[in-house]
């Protein structure tokens, strides 16, 4: 089997957007949020560029996210290496405990802000402390393969222009992709930054391409860890 799953952070209004253009194409996504920041209103310079960064209230996160899947990005988006372990205790199980109270289900996921901040001492006091057994990071590796490590999960690409040759070449091997070993296609991004970049047709165009397909089976976050802690995907 081919896995196709995508994570987006930050819970901004362009997320409203970008399940509507998810849910005409039938892909699944694992949505990061921020509790502490529902309806928080401001522009932001990212990369050098201002963008809308506001945040979508808590009254519609239950809605807007049906079918997919809501993880956990700490309550207000901390650098969790300058945290104690009090803090990061408060930042990740507050905000998964929210989350979930507004999802009707319990979070086992989450993205850590700012990416590469999290250590093995990070990972303990979460898993030690919270119901999270996963956790996706920042860095492609730019391969089909499955985390090693669930706490410390590594996506195949990001959707962002600095990756869009790696991500053209990826859609093509994975979709004529006919081996026998299974494969995952990992992609993350921000969809605020689909409009910082003005490139909501090329999204669109990578979910034409690739949705539909009998042999991709297009799941959550959560779907694929599942499958890797019962040991029911083998590399390629």
């Amino acid at each position: 089997m081919k896995y196709l799953t995508l994570s987006f952070d930050d819970g901004t209004v362009q997320d409203r957007r970008f399940v509507k253009l998810l849910n005409k194409y039938g892909l699944k996504c694992t949505f990061n949020l921020n509790s502490g920041l529902f309806d928080n209103r401001h522009d932001i310079t990212h990369e050098g560029i201002l963008v809308n960064h506001d945040e979508i209230s808590a009254s519609e996160v239950a809605e807007l996210y049906a079918g997919h899947e809501v993880a956990a990005h700490t309550v207000t988006h901390p650098n969790l290496l300058q945290c104690s372990e009090s803090e990061i205790i408060h930042q990740v199980r507050d905000d998964a405990e929210a989350l979930g109270k507004l999802c009707g289900y319990k979070i086992v996921g989450m993205a850590y802000p700012g990416g590469p901040y999290f250590n093995d001492e990070t990972i303990r006091v979460i898993t030690g402390n919270t119901d999270i057994f996963y956790a996706r990071a920042v860095g492609s590796h730019f391969t089909f393969g499955f985390p090693e490590r669930l706490m410390a999960w590594y996506p195949t690409c990001q959707f962002h222009p600095s990756q869009y040759a790696e991500l053209d070449r990826l859609t093509d091997e994975f979709i004529s992709y006919k081996g026998d070993g299974d494969l995952l296609f990992y992609l993350w991004g921000h969809s605020f930054e689909l409009d910082k970049f003005g490139n909501w047709d090329r999204f669109e165009r990578f979910c034409d391409k690739i949705a539909g397909k009998d042999d991709i089976a297009y799941v959550t976050n959560r779907e694929v860890a599942e499958r890797v802690r019962q040991g029911e995907v083998s590399a390629h």
